[in-house]
């Protein structure tokens, strides 16, 4: 599974690792983007919309999870 995602126009992509553990792959997307993007660490927004993005893809039998724009 891919997390794609843009944070101010930039496109970046993140691998979560396995697990069917939704919340787990919340999690570690969470800390990820809050990691590598501190523009968006005081956002609260963002498991709402990483979960969002994991249901619309297991919706529609995709492999690839699409976040659109962070930030």
């Amino acid at each position: 599974m891919q997390i794609n995602y843009q944070v101010g126009g930039a496109t970046h992509t993140y691998d979560p690792g396995a697990s069917e553990n939704l919340g787990e792959i919340t999690h570690r997307v969470e800390e990820h983007l809050r990691q590598s993007h501190p523009e968006l660490a005081g956002r609260g927004h963002l498991a709402e919309k990483i979960t969002d993005g994991l249901l619309n893809a297991l919706a529609g039998d995709g492999t690839d999870v699409e976040l659109g724009e962070l930030s």
